[in-house]
């Protein structure tokens, strides 16, 4: 540990479960999507323990976002950096709509698989089938709305990424060393 002062994006950092509930949430929505988009291309034996994950990563980002709620009605956040009206408009209105289809893309997952009379295998239990299968005809536009919203949902937080990487690399403020975890925020320079 460094006795130096932490450079000024520590100071205004959220706290360390906000940074781990975000990262590892992103980490849980990547690997759910590329699951989704690559579930055709795995060997016929590996499709069963593919869709799984999918399923229970899907399920564990729905379950953290619960918690991610509980954690922002009780912590509040740090002081935002100075910007125009019309940039902070936009960031809330992204992390909004972030927030929004972090839950719809999983709910219409888990209403999709209950509805193809799936289980959910989370290896030490599982959950038998909820109902029976519905007929695919029926259920189809259930599934490209899950696919629409996860596809909508990988561009936002592209856009997400992409707005990060702009305030600190143009703007050169400290909104993306906010987020970084605390081994990686730089200390100042005497």
């Amino acid at each position: 540990m460094t006795d130096l002062p932490l450079h000024p994006a520590a100071r205004a950092s959220y706290d360390a479960v906000s940074r781990r509930l975000h990262w590892f949430m992103a980490a849980l929505i990547a690997l759910a999507f590329v699951l989704g988009l690559t579930i055709d291309a795995f060997p016929k034996d590996w499709k069963p323990v593919a869709l799984e994950t999918h399923k229970i990563a899907g399920i564990a980002a729905l379950l953290l976002l619960i918690v991610r709620f509980g954690w922002r009605l009780t912590h509040r956040m740090p002081a935002q950096a100075e910007s125009p009206a019309v940039l902070a408009l936009a960031a809330r209105a992204g992390h909004a709509a972030l927030y929004v289809l972090m839950l719809i893309v999983p709910v219409i997952g888990l209403i999709y698989a209950i509805r193809r009379g799936q289980g959910f295998d989370f290896g030490l239990f599982s959950l038998p089938p909820l109902q029976a299968p519905e007929p695919r005809a029926v259920i189809r536009p259930l599934r490209e709305r899950h696919e629409w919203a996860a596809y909508a949902l990988i561009a936002l937080a592209g856009l997400h990424t992409l707005a990060a990487l702009w305030h600190h690399f143009v703007r050169k403020d400290d909104t993306l060393q906010r987020m970084l975890p605390e081994a990686t925020q730089r200390p100042l320079k005497g």
